[in-house]
Parts: C-alpha cells; sequence; structure tokens
C-alpha cells in the first residue's frame, strides 16, 4: 500500500486499540507497515490475534466503555 493511499489518512494511534490475544481477526482491522503507518488488513479472516507475528488494531468503539446509549 502506497503511503498516499486514502485508506490508511486520517487515522491517529488514540482511534484505535490493540486486539487482545483471543480475539479473531477481521475485515476493518489493522496492521503497521515497515514505516510505522497503519495500513487495513487484507488477509484472510477469522484466526486469533496471538497467531500471526505483527500485532493487529481494530478502530475504537464510538461509545467508551460503560456509556450508555440514548434509546
Amino acid at each position: 500500500m502506497s503511503a498516499g493511499d486514502p485508506a490508511a489518512l486520517g487515522l491517529a494511534p488514540e482511534s484505535l486499540r490493540l486486539l487482545k490475544w483471543n480475539e479473531l481477526v477481521c475485515r476493518g482491522d489493522f496492521v503497521k507497515d515497515e514505516w510505522e503507518n497503519f495500513e487495513p488488513w487484507v488477509g484472510p479472516a477469522g484466526f486469533r490475534a496471538d497467531a500471526f507475528m505483527k500485532q493487529i488494531f481494530r478502530r475504537r468503539s464510538r461509545y467508551a466503555a460503560g456509556a450508555k446509549r440514548a434509546s
């Protein structure tokens, strides 16, 4: 993925969280490239995060933990 790819732009490390070892990787997750930028995961999905050599990140929920949604 090129450095100018719009899919990798606008991602701040604060907006991502590291997957726990037992979470399943899915489309929409991110990995760091060789320049320490985040790029979308394009590999297979459905395996545990600890099975891959690189750390895998996911966007944080828009709702803070413990916050209730308005109904």
